[in-house]
């Protein structure tokens, strides 16, 4: 199996010359860049700056450099997320704009690449990869991408914290579900501490600190890490009443903050 610097080395060479004219900066986030990436299980985490919103034509373009890749390294077919967004949508998010003037395209594991609005809803990822994301082409992250007002983005994932009780009704798999009470133990210890911490470090902090609930988090934590497999049994009942607990907790003690 290729290692990640090779397929990312691949990557970038196949869109700098696919993409020429096209593509301001090319940057790595995720758990490559954090430190806790699990060979077997992480996704490549990528955010691609271009210089107009990405439409149909170009959606055309993508999808063949992903084919033509995923042909290339089979093994990681379907672990390389990529998010396509333009510095304008950036810009305009940084500014606070909430409308969906601009579009955006994303590919993700069980997500085939599409277009969709540039909501403030992604001003959480922007952000991080303004403040730790890895550059593959372009100049470093913090010279291209504007720097997100620490409320936009705390109001941006307190907007992700009230979505995901809904969000985990869908989730079926033990792999779903650990990634649901992994995404909630990072929002809550970035709520609380203003960091962006791995999964990993979110998990092993949330069981420190909410004890009734270390066994499932232990168990979310164990299966991502360990290679668990969407064979084996879930915990759905678990993890949805952690979700809607952890949620609503979030919620009031933002509340609490805003009197």
């Amino acid at each position: 199996m290729a290692t990640p610097e090779l397929v990312l080395s691949d990557l970038r060479d196949a869109w700098r010359t696919a993409l020429v004219g096209r593509l301001l900066g090319l940057y790595l986030h995720g758990s490559l860049t954090a430190g806790d990436f699990a060979a077997d299980r992480s996704d490549l985490d990528l955010l691609a700056v271009l210089g107009a919103d990405p439409d149909e034509s170009l959606l055309d373009v993508l999808a063949g450099l992903h084919a033509d890749l995923d042909r290339r390294h089979p093994r990681w077919a379907g672990r390389i997320e990529v998010e396509y967004v333009s510095l304008g949508a950036v810009r305009d998010a940084a500014r606070g704009r909430t409308g969906h003037d601009h579009a955006i395209a994303r590919v993700s594991p069980g997500e085939s690449l599409h277009l969709l609005p540039a909501t403030t809803h992604r001003v959480v990822t922007w952000s991080a990869v303004h403040d730790h994301g890895r550059s593959l082409l372009g100049p470093p992250a913090e010279a291209l991408l504007p720097a997100v007002d620490a409320d936009l983005v705390r109001s941006a994932l307190l907007d992700h914290v009230r979505d995901w009780p809904t969000w985990v009704i869908r989730m079926n798999t033990p792999g779903a579900q650990s990634y649901a009470v992994l995404t909630l133990c990072r929002a809550l210890q970035r709520l609380q501490n203003g960091r962006q911490l791995s999964k990993r470090r979110a998990a092993d902090q949330t069981i420190a600190t909410r004890p009734r609930w270390a066994d499932l988090i232990i168990w979310a934590r164990d299966w991502w890490y360990e290679s668990g497999q969407d064979t084996d049994p879930g915990r759905a009942d678990e993890v949805r009443e952690f979700v809607n607990e952890l949620s609503a907790v979030i919620l009031a003690s933002e509340r609490g903050l805003a009197r």
